[in-house]
């Protein structure tokens, strides 16, 4: 079985979440180790984190490495795949919006352009509540307010143990 590598800088409650359904997972803070034969990498930003710079990390870690991930899932937000208002956006995450969305759509162009089979899994703003889950394609709107952390880490399980959405940016809403 492959080892799936979960890097985060945050300190909520997300990676626990994750840990618990994927528990033969590791989490690491940063990008500073050595990838092994068929390592899945599940990146899991939080919003205000400057990913445009972490990516060229993850570039540094891919250039030196002997193996390359089977496999990059990235959490993102919503609002990178035209899939939210500018309105919306506002509410969200405030006067650096345009700003935070840019830096992660940077941040999914890279890992586009590694040609490294990935996931891109955009999220509406992630609350401790449970909510419903919906899946939903690209460029397609997200409705709702907030997604519930339950449902994000059922979908990061998902997305590090199948090949369900392979080569996708997918969002998830209530």
């Amino acid at each position: 079985m492959s080892r799936i590598v979960i890097v985060s800088r945050r300190h909520d409650k997300l990676v626990s979440t994750v840990m618990k359904k994927v528990p033969e997972a590791v989490a690491l803070t940063n990008f500073k180790f050595e990838i092994q034969n068929g390592d899945v990498l599940c990146w899991l930003p939080t919003v205000n984190e400057a990913v445009d710079d972490e990516v060229q990390e993850l570039a540094a870690l891919l250039d030196h490495s002997l193996f390359l991930p089977a496999k990059i899932v990235m959490l993102s937000i919503a609002g990178t795949a035209d899939d939210a208002t500018n309105q919306q956006l506002q509410e969200w995450y405030g006067k650096q919006a345009t700003q935070i969305v840019f830096a992660h759509q940077y941040a999914i162009k890279m890992i586009d352009e590694f040609e490294l089979p990935y996931t891109i899994v955009r999220a509406l703003p992630i609350i401790s509540d449970e909510t419903t889950l919906k899946i939903v394609d690209e460029g397609k709107s997200l409705q709702g307010e907030r997604i519930g952390m339950a449902q994000v880490a059922q979908v990061i399980k998902r997305a590090v143990t199948t090949d369900d959405f392979k080569n996708q940016s997918i969002g998830i809403a209530p």
